[in-house]
């Protein structure tokens, strides 16, 4: 293997490892982001919504 092969590869792989980190430091940002905005929601006061009430009474239709 000559030594332009081995620099090409060198490159090659440093040019992987950017683009990886690249795209890992998007998703983190994008994370926080979300995350800050969520904390901001419930600080405003942001519930979620409330879950539906259940009876104890049993519906049928027809005739038994």
């Amino acid at each position: 293997m000559n030594i332009a092969i081995r620099w090409t590869k060198l490159f090659d792989a440093c040019g992987g490892a950017a683009f990886a980190s690249r795209l890992w430091r998007k998703r983190h940002n994008e994370k926080r982001a979300h995350k800050a905005e969520l904390h901001e929601w419930e600080n405003e006061g942001g519930n979620l919504a409330p879950l539906p009430e259940t009876t104890d009474n049993l519906v049928t239709t027809g005739s038994a």
